[in-house]
């Protein structure tokens, strides 16, 4: 009938639109997110150093901008929370990654996902001396208290504590383990990989193929975290904290990134990337 068939085509051209806007997302997200991590981090090292020697010797008027206030809808609802968005993005992609490309193990899947355990941990030990460090450095010059507000009251002078920018430790270590997740797709194969001991039945096949999508829109969210942390960085390096305590900041993510992903990951549980010889979707 022509209504049916009108409904259909207007289907069918919305399915089309669909999958040419997810390939482009994808192919533009593979050209940023595939740089070499090693290059990405000595990248976003010298802009942490370069930016925040900007916004030292000009410093940018604060008051100006929304971005810049600390309690702006990027800021509290991102950055602050920002191992959250972590875990509910990066933690999926490992998952259906690992669980697809190791032939439907369970076991295996989990053991990627001591990646992300590894790194949770030491997220929380590194931002958590952070903290510690700061107490421990502050004190009232004077009086004695260990509040800033009582400190001024009781006629004392308020030296700041060591304050490591966690800002810009989180972000960074973020971006490349986000960068270094995304290679589990850097060579996807269209179809679900067989061996000796396995071979997938079509119905296996038709639901990788599936599941693929769900991959392919990860990926993408991934590359839009990717975006939004850059976005904030630079933010964080223009309007907060002091130059010392940034740079210091982005050394401790780049440290934990290289004892992680370089040094301790490739020996156990291995690295994402299951398809570097095969041929990529």
């Amino acid at each position: 009938m022509p209504g049916n068939n009108r409904r259909l085509s207007g289907s069918t051209l919305a399915n089309d639109l669909g999958n040419v806007f997810v390939e482009t997302a994808v192919q533009i997200a593979r050209k940023f997110l595939f740089l070499d991590t090693r290059q990405k981090a000595l990248f976003h090292f010298i802009l942490v150093f370069l930016v925040s020697g900007y916004a030292y010797y000009s410093p940018p008027n604060s008051e100006q901008y929304y971005i810049a206030a600390k309690n702006n809808i990027f800021n509290v609802y991102g950055t602050k929370v920002g191992w959250f968005w972590t875990l509910i993005t990066v933690g999926p992609f490992i998952w259906l990654t690992s669980f697809l490309q190791c032939q439907n193990s369970h076991i295996k899947a989990a053991q990627h996902m001591i990646r992300l355990v590894v790194a949770t941990a030491i997220w929380h030990f590194i931002t958590s001396s952070f903290i510690h460090i700061e107490r421990s450095t502050r004190r009232c010059q004077g009086a004695k208290s260990d509040d800033q507000s009582k400190c001024i009251v009781a006629g004392g002078k308020w030296i700041p504590g060591v304050d490591i920018s966690g800002h810009c430790f989180l972000l960074i270590y973020n971006i490349l383990i986000i960068c270094e997740e995304s290679l589990a797709y850097k060579n996807w194969p269209r179809n679900p990989k067989n061996s000796s001991t396995y071979v997938a039945t079509p119905s296996e096949a038709q639901n990788y193929r599936k599941l693929t999508l769900s991959v392919q829109g990860l990926f993408i969210i991934l590359f839009f975290f990717h975006l939004f942390w850059d976005f904030q960085l630079i933010v964080t390096c223009l309007y907060y904290h002091t130059f010392n305590h940034k740079v210091l900041g982005g050394a401790a993510a780049v440290i934990a990134w290289f004892l992680t992903y370089k040094m301790f990951f490739p020996i156990f549980p291995g690295m994402p990337n299951f398809n570097s010889h095969s041929k990529s979707s």
